[in-house]
């Protein structure tokens, strides 16, 4: 009897929690339009985002870890939930405008202070000292590569499949599970075969696995401009992180180009900054890319 009670409860619960997320969501229009369409005005100082689990546990939990390990500015998560395959996920709202829209209107100088403090966030994010994994995931201590606490993760480069991979034991798992995903252009063009096995040589194993956001770019980064002086642009945040955990220390270089490579300027900083010492790689990287087009 019990435990049909707490069964109607909880489903009651949820029913009720149902209802006022959609009341809120509705009556939320006063606020103006949203961001993202995944995204939506609860109160005047909350957010909701609705969307996938696989992706929005991972942003729910890499989040919070950044809240806590640096002074990134990033939104405050209130609350997370799962039910029938969708996650729920309650933040504060924050003020802003994305950098993607305010970009036409600042002078170099401040695109490049903007920058620069975001190259100041990369470095925070390298310095945080990988945990321990899960013991049930049976992989090392470090060097790793996988979500923030060591389960499976997604990035929207290396596959459109909204199924997460991983995680990898190893750098040398990792990316030879990356040049797997090429196979198929080299099984029709021998010379393309050769030249993917010789990137793949070419290749370091032994990079250092660092915490990465994994999708820096300007629609990512709020900011507000306060005038027009180099340092009148204030970053406010740096949104979406379900992209987030270990991996090479020239990852983030290499989504940086990817996600805004028709940007020259924002392209060669982040070859230049972001990813300095670690070129030969990135453009290999983007070499391999290149077989395909677009994501294998």
């Amino acid at each position: 009897m019990r435990n049909i009670i707490a069964s109607h409860c909880v489903r009651w619960f949820r029913r009720l929690r149902e209802a006022i997320l959609q009341y809120l969501i509705r009556r939320a229009t006063k606020y103006g339009p949203l961001r993202g369409g995944n995204v939506s005005r609860l109160t005047a100082g909350l957010v909701v985002k609705r969307c996938s689990t696989t992706t929005l546990a991972i942003e729910a939990e890499a989040t919070t870890f950044v809240a806590t390990h640096t002074s990134i500015p990033v939104p405050r998560v209130r609350c997370y939930w799962e039910e029938d395959g969708k996650g729920t996920l309650i933040m504060d709202y924050i003020e802003g405008v994305p950098l993607r829209r305010a970009w036409r209107d600042l002078s170099i100088p401040q695109r490049l202070s903007v920058m620069r403090r975001i190259a100041g966030f990369v470095e925070q994010l390298r310095a945080i000292p990988q945990p321990a994994p899960p013991i049930a995931s049976k992989l090392p201590r470090s060097g790793w590569i996988g979500g923030p606490s060591g389960s499976a993760f997604t990035d929207f480069m290396m596959t459109i499949d909204p199924a997460p991979f991983g995680p990898f034991a190893t750098e040398r798992d990792f990316y030879d599970w990356r040049v797997s995903r090429f196979k198929l252009f080299g099984d029709v063009h021998a010379p393309t075969a050769a030249r993917i096995a010789e990137i793949r040589r070419s290749i370091r194993n032994d990079h250092p696995i660092v915490f990465t956001h994994g999708d820096i770019n300007r629609r990512n980064v709020l900011v507000r401009v306060h005038g027009e002086g180099p340092d009148d642009v204030e970053i406010t945040a740096l949104l979406d992180w379900e992209q987030a955990g270990w991996r090479p220390i020239y990852w983030e270089s290499r989504k940086w180009i990817f996600e805004e490579g028709n940007m020259p300027m924002w392209e060669a900083f982040g070859l230049k900054e972001i990813g300095a010492g670690y070129e030969e790689e990135i453009e290999l990287d983007c070499e391999l890319q290149n077989f395909s087009g677009h994501i294998p």
